[in-house]
């Protein structure tokens, strides 16, 4: 897939095509929604290590599923959604390392309370907490830290059942919802901001390593995402 396009954030009507597909054409009762999915696909985009798409696409359609394509029998309507959620994964990356300023724009739901509207992001939390434990170990040393704690300490009180003794009474009311929710894009994009220094040095190493040189599939991408080409545009190839 051409790089351009695979930034491409999805248009309004791409999103609800998206969405539509995971909530009502998608045969198994434990794949992800939308707002789900978003949570997920941040944080593998953020995580300390790149899973690759045979990892991670397997589990949006249901936690025993094992195949990359999602679950129906039309190849083509198969391709179109891997396409939508591959450039899905790929616009949040490419939010994240805008030059002009790292942003999230998350996918979560947002409620009627009495006269006004709120954000909950419980389902989102939840697929954010999925993305996490595809490689538990690895956040570990994020965990071990009290900066690294309180960033996912909002995500962990929506998104994970047994958190902590406070969890019932900080999450009791959509208020309180909404008020952890709206803490979780700057913890994020700071989460995000402390694994840079590793991602770069990774991206030095193999620019050195491969200047002027073919790029393989196990050497940087030349889009710029610090990740290794069969995880990154040449990845989104393969899906095709």
């Amino acid at each position: 897939m051409d790089p351009a396009i695979l930034n491409a954030p999805l248009s309004d009507a791409e999103i609800d095509e998206l969405d539509h597909f995971l909530l009502y054409e998608v045969d198994l009762g434990d794949s992800m929604p939308l707002d789900m999915l978003d949570g997920y696909l941040h944080a593998l985009a953020i995580g300390p290590t790149t899973v690759h798409p045979t990892r991670w696409m397997p589990r949006i359609w249901g936690e025993d599923f094992t195949g990359m394509m999602p679950p129906v029998q039309d190849v083509d309507q198969s391709n179109r959604i891997v396409s939508l959620i591959t450039r899905l994964f790929h616009s949040i990356v490419a939010n994240l390392e805008d030059p002009d300023g790292s942003m999230i724009v998350p996918l979560w739901s947002t409620f009627q309370d009495g006269d006004r509207q709120r954000d909950d992001a419980r389902i989102w939390a939840c697929g954010f907490i999925a993305g996490m434990n595809l490689c538990e170990d690895d956040w570990a040393p994020l965990l071990a830290t009290e900066p690294g704690r309180a960033w996912l300490r909002p995500i962990r009180l929506l998104g994970e059942e047994d958190f902590g003794p406070e969890q019932d009474a900080l999450t009791r009311t959509p208020a309180d919802r909404e008020k952890l929710s709206l803490q979780i894009p700057d913890a994020v994009l700071a989460m995000y901001q402390h694994g840079l220094p590793q991602r770069r040095g990774l991206h030095e190493r193999h620019v050195a390593r491969s200047m002027g040189g073919r790029v393989g599939r196990n050497d940087l991408c030349r889009c710029g995402s610090g990740r290794k080409s069969k995880r990154c545009c040449g990845a989104g190839a393969q899906l095709q």
